[in-house]
């Protein structure tokens, strides 16, 4: 009986071990808020996969090779939302643009720093979060927006938008459905840029978090999503602080058939300040119709976000 009862706890133990890797590979998968607390934990949906890869390697060592194969497979499912698929093949380059956003935490990050950082990387698209024309008014005294000549509209323009777009090539602000009406929050700038004779579509990103209410942060992400389906043409960049991770589906949904610029995996960039090392990425450039090359993340002191450049070539 007692033999009985130790085998019962194991199977027990085992079926657990699934149920629970099966629940952490479906949550990238799940649209719905759950009274917001499904995109809270989404967040760190590929963090959490670390619990099913710890179940397959304990039941590979105690030799229960079907319950680790199907863990396995579970972890494969939850993994695949998190991993970047870049369009493959070789295509002629018609022009590049150097592309930088950085949220620079209600215009409060070191202003000689970041003016460091866009003077050494020179980016032919600058796309600031949380930004005032004071911390543009120092930079510009720096000299790090020599050669930017272009950009949208002040930030605040009568408290609808937190965002800047600088530009060294031509560009003209559009009209879109990105407004704060759209969004419920902050308006997000829109853009056509000329780069090597041709049009490009960009858009400076910022969506409401879903830690404090996740309706507002859906309906950011599903403004985004409409315009981007209104506008099919190509080429598009997206850039900003989507407060958002490949965990969440509604993120994916509306990104569909964009390139992000941190390559395979995700490069996290928040919170840079409060922990060892940031843990999610929340901080995008998006590309479609365009290749990235050269991407990385730098820290600027007096923000919780890191730095994103990248160079996206059409």
């Amino acid at each position: 009986m007692r033999i009985d009862g130790q085998q019962q706890q194991k199977h027990t133990f085992l079926i657990l071990l699934i149920v629970i890797s099966a629940l952490i590979a479906a949550l990238p998968y799940v649209p719905w808020l759950a009274g917001g607390i499904v995109p809270k934990v989404q967040a760190f949906a590929s963090w959490l996969l670390l619990v099913p890869l710890g179940a397959m390697i304990f039941t590979l060592l105690k030799r229960k090779r079907r319950t680790a194969i199907a863990i396995g497979v579970l972890l494969i499912i939850g993994l695949i939302p998190q991993v970047h698929f870049a369009p493959t093949g070789q295509s002629e380059t018609t022009g590049e643009l150097r592309v930088l956003s950085f949220n620079a935490y209600r215009a409060e990050a070191s202003s000689n720093e970041l003016a460091a950082l866009i003077k050494e990387e020179q980016p032919d698209l600058l796309i600031l979060v949380e930004t005032n024309e004071r911390l543009h008014q120092d930079l510009t005294s720096l000299g790090a927006l020599d050669g930017l000549d272009f950009r949208t509209a002040p930030a605040p323009a009568g408290g609808v938008r937190d965002t800047v777009i600088f530009s060294k090539n031509p560009m003209t602000e559009i009209d879109s459905g990105l407004s704060e009406r759209d969004t419920g929050w902050f308006a997000m700038p829109t853009v056509e840029v000329d780069v090597a004779q041709q049009r490009v579509l960009v858009a400076g990103v910022h969506v409401y978090p879903p830690l404090k209410d996740a309706k507002r942060w859906r309906r950011g992400l599903s403004a985004m999503d409409t315009w981007v389906h209104e506008h099919p043409q190509s080429p598009m960049i997206l850039a900003g602080d989507f407060n958002s991770t490949t965990g969440h589906r509604l993120y994916r949904d509306a990104v569909a058939g964009f390139t992000e610029a941190s390559g395979l995996l995700p490069q996290s960039t928040w919170p840079q300040t409060m922990l060892p090392f940031p843990v999610l990425e929340i901080d995008h450039i998006l590309g479609r119709g365009v290749r990235f090359a050269q991407t990385r993340t730098t820290p600027v002191t007096g923000s919780d976000h890191l730095a994103v450049h990248a160079t996206a070539r059409f």
